[in-house]
């Protein structure tokens, strides 16, 4: 999306944000941009990123250190956090249990170590993304991104659905798209 007026920003419907409206719609659903996604019938979905905590470690490869609110997606990531004095605490208990350093441990030695911790837990997680919202162009989906990025901690992403066999969305947007249903400047009763 250019520096321009859009109604995807938020700017007054008028001739020429519904001109730049249709060409970005052709643009993500007839031109060029279907070659990005390569969806019939494409509807723009925003997604926030969801993280189930507490799956059994047996079920699920991907874990997480918690500690003070705090989170952790690797020992790696938890190391480099640590100051001087925790990195030698860490390095004494893996010389203790594995006759090494810390980051010398497998993954599996170092993610146990963590969870030894007073006050740390390691659990499983697993990721899902869920609904927000809906738009008819790429460009409207990625300015809501930028406008709410800061209510979704976790992340938000840009989903393409197909609205197949959706036939008054699709009808409608094709009547935009060729140019059938157009900008009315004044309403007639």
């Amino acid at each position: 999306m250019s520096n321009e007026q859009s109604i995807a920003s938020g700017s007054e419907l008028n001739a020429n944000t519904w001109a730049e409206f249709v060409s970005r719609l052709r643009h993500d659903c007839i031109g060029v941009g279907v070659h990005d996604h390569c969806k019939a019938d494409a509807i723009f979905i925003v997604e926030a990123r969801q993280l189930v905590y507490g799956i059994d470690e047996d079920y699920t490869e991907d874990r997480v250190v918690y500690c003070d609110d705090c989170e952790w997606f690797s020992p790696q990531e938890y190391w480099d956090d640590c100051d001087e004095h925790q990195r030698t605490r860490l390095d004494l208990l893996a010389q203790d249990a594995g006759d090494c350093d810390f980051l010398e441990l497998d993954a599996s030695d170092q993610w146990d170590t963590l969870n030894d911790l007073e006050d740390h837990h390691v659990v499983g997680y697993v990721e899902r993304w869920e609904y927000v919202n809906s738009h008819f162009t790429k460009d409207a989906a990625e300015a809501f991104i930028r406008r709410k990025r800061h209510d979704y901690p976790k992340g938000l992403r840009v989903y393409v659905d197909a609205q197949s066999y959706c036939w008054e969305y699709n009808t409608i947007k094709e009547a935009i798209m060729s140019g059938r249903l157009v900008f009315a400047d004044k309403v007639t009763p």
